[in-house]
């Protein structure tokens, strides 16, 4: 039985760039982000460090410039994280046993930045710094991408790490030489995702990938939404849709926080801000959502809802599961073109600078990606028993 730790929120599948790409490393960041992967380890072992500084920062800005879409996590090299311009920051640092060690990569790295340690034998797993995000626990098998120092752990190996390493926080990632029909056996050893490079930059639509993966975990681990569920994410995103679509499934009443507000105002979202100003509004959509808001509902909030601190705080005073619809923002914006009327839809680079101000308030929290699907799709994903 897996010990039952409530884990930071990772994503299914961790996708890392491949050395054997014909794509540049930044050109595999960009292309996996837009098929709507959320994070991309950007992995390089053969380029110079200076031209490997260059991929870093042409990712993390086209990254930036597409609403911090997706997050970034540098490969081992410390050095040239300490090179990287400022506000250029990458999500994270992905550091091996035989790299800097994290205390010293603790004391050069900036606020915020999420380390992740690759761990291989039991003393790795017994001796795991609390400092570290996230632990990549393998090989499971022998690495197709690169050679590996470290023996094979199988599986039977990867359960004792997840025994010893179960009490713990942080989100476990299944590593090397690991194929699509692994995902449900890693999963239901405990993984809370599997890293891929071979599989990943071999695959015609790796989206399709992502989409079994994410499939495969919530089945092993489904959220509980039987008193409700609050959605979040950027305008644009679907939540509207797939609200009514779950409220309707589970039998619940379903709540549009900006429906509440215009319902109550007689005015339209794109009016308000008009007519009263953001800043105004922000206030309404507060009083709205304390008059409005309880357990028992499907809750749709608006895009920038969920980034007012104190109404975060009400909305997790609920206590219902929180699920963020994370669509890459330039998605969203070609959706918001049919909705011309809404307040923030008028300028695509203020859409997406805003996207990456707000990005920060929707990490660590429980994603659900739409990999092209439909609303019935998704819906189905998340009501699966």
């Amino acid at each position: 039985m897996l010990p039952d730790v409530r884990k930071t929120p990772f994503p299914p599948l961790y996708a890392i760039t491949d050395d054997r790409s014909s794509r540049t490393p930044a050109e595999q960041v960009r292309y996996l982000g837009d098929l709507g992967f959320p994070l991309v380890q950007l992995r390089c072992k053969r380029l110079s460090s200076e031209q490997f500084q260059g991929q870093i920062q042409q990712a993390l800005e086209e990254s930036r410039a597409a609403g911090h879409w997706p997050r970034v996590c540098l490969n081992d090299r410390i050095d040239l994280l300490k090179k990287i311009p400022a506000g250029l920051q990458p999500w994270g640092l992905h550091l091996g046993q035989e790299d800097t060690p994290v205390s010293e990569a603790l004391a050069l790295a900036t606020p915020g930045l999420r380390l992740g340690l690759s761990s291989h034998i039991e003393a790795h797993w017994r001796h795991l710094p609390e400092e570290v995000h996230h632990v990549g626990v393998g090989p499971i098998y022998k690495p197709r991408s690169k050679p590996s120092s470290w023996a094979p752990l199988g599986w039977d190996g990867f359960r004792k790490a997840i025994q010893i390493l179960g009490s713990r926080t942080q989100p476990i990632i299944a590593i090397g030489g690991l194929h699509l029909q692994d995902l449900e056996r890693a999963y239901g050893a405990g993984a809370d995702s599997v890293a891929m490079i071979t599989e990943l930059s071999s695959a015609t639509h790796p989206e399709r990938l992502l989409w079994e993966a994410q499939q495969e975990r919530w089945h092993v681990r489904p959220l509980n939404l039987k008193q409700g569920v609050v959605l979040i994410g950027h305008s644009g995103s679907g939540k509207t849709s797939l609200g009514q679509d779950l409220a309707q499934r589970l039998r619940l009443a379903f709540v549009d926080l900006d429906h509440a507000i215009e319902k109550k105002t007689n005015q339209s979202i794109s009016e308000l801000f008009e007519n009263q100003g953001e800043a105004t509004f922000r206030k309404l959509e507060y009083q709205v959502a304390l008059e409005n808001l309880k357990p028992g509902q499907v809750i749709a909030l608006g895009g920038g809802a969920w980034h007012q601190s104190d109404l975060r705080l009400h909305i997790k005073a609920l206590s219902l599961p929180v699920v963020v619809l994370a669509e890459p923002p330039r998605r969203c914006w070609t959706r918001l073109q049919s909705s011309p009327s809404r307040p923030l839809a008028r300028s695509e680079s203020d859409f997406l600078a805003r996207c990456a101000q707000r990005a920060v308030d929707l990490q660590d929290l429980d994603e659900i990606y739409s990999c092209g699907r439909s609303t019935d799709d998704l819906a189905n994903l998340l009501t699966y028993n």
